[in-house]
């Protein structure tokens, strides 16, 4: 039986531990990354361990084209390194997604460079300090649209919409960006498929997307268990209002997904959580 000192000093631990839970969640202040002299938009951020990495879009002053630019924390946020400007290109490099993997770093985006967006490519394996040359990963004849990117160790996940047919593509690497399959097709509907986004655990990949197949939009999503060989679908909203802007989390076989909708009369962010199936 425990003693009248050891139940207090049991109860004090529990209040303690109940307040830090309950009212802990403390935020630094705002920290300005960029310091541009024109616009940075579109930042997108990647964590492992204390180490945290962003990239954004941010325009030349000289000609307001955009460029991807990077910048790295080792210390969970406290310092930063000196931004690094991943492209230089005549035409808008724009709307970066970043994914991590120890110390190797990948970035996609899409660039007018060739005349028309395509989806571009680049990696660090030194946590940034160093970058391969930028890899064109789609040659389309319309424009390819809204990358999103996924990595589990050696395997890479690129998706993206194509306006050319508006449906949605897939890309894989096994070998770590060093070369890559042809694009999968995972869309065949009637209205357009926009705005995908990606997350994987192993072999299972999971898509989302915004479909206006219906005549407004709702969200939907493609799953494969096989690291990408087949595909099923599952519509995941059925609503009188708009859904869109999904975006998706995977822990295991607990899948999370969240999206903005307009059925309340009015833009609400509403999330939905599944498992494998």
């Amino acid at each position: 039986m425990k003693r009248p000192r050891e139940i207090f000093i049991a109860v004090i631990i529990f209040l303690i531990l109940s307040s830090s839970c309950a009212y802990g969640d403390t935020w630094t202040p705002a920290k300005n990354l960029s310091n541009n002299t024109c616009i940075a938009v579109a930042p997108t951020i990647a964590v492992d361990g204390t180490n945290i990495y962003v990239v954004w879009s941010a325009c030349r002053p000289a000609d307001l084209y955009r460029e991807i630019y990077f910048k790295k924390s080792v210390d969970g946020g406290v310092t930063w390194t000196v931004k690094k400007r991943l492209t230089n290109n005549a035409g808008d490099s724009q709307y970066p997604t970043i994914a991590v993997d120890g110390t190797n770093i990948y970035v996609v985006w899409m660039d007018y460079a060739p005349g028309n967006f395509e989806i571009y490519f680049k990696k660090s394996v030194d946590g940034g300090v160093t970058w391969t040359a930028n890899k064109r990963l789609t040659n389309n004849a319309d424009d390819s649209y809204a990358p999103a990117i996924a990595v589990d160790g050696s395997n890479i996940y690129v998706v993206w919409q194509d306006t050319t047919n508006g449906e949605i593509y897939i890309k894989k690497s096994v070998d770590g960006g060093a070369t890559w399959m042809m694009n999968k097709r995972l869309t065949w509907n009637a209205g357009a498929s926009y705005e995908p986004a990606i997350a994987v655990n192993g072999s299972n990949i999971y898509v989302v997307r915004y479909d206006d197949t219906q005549g407004n939009g709702e969200i939907y999503l493609k799953k494969s268990v096989d690291a990408g060989t087949t595909w099923t679908t599952k519509r995941l909203t059925n609503n009188a209002g708009a859904s869109y802007n999904s975006a998706i989390a995977v822990d295991g076989p607990d899948i999370y997904v969240v999206w903005s909708d307009y059925t309340p009369g009015n833009w609400e962010i509403y999330f939905k959580k599944g498992v494998l199936f």
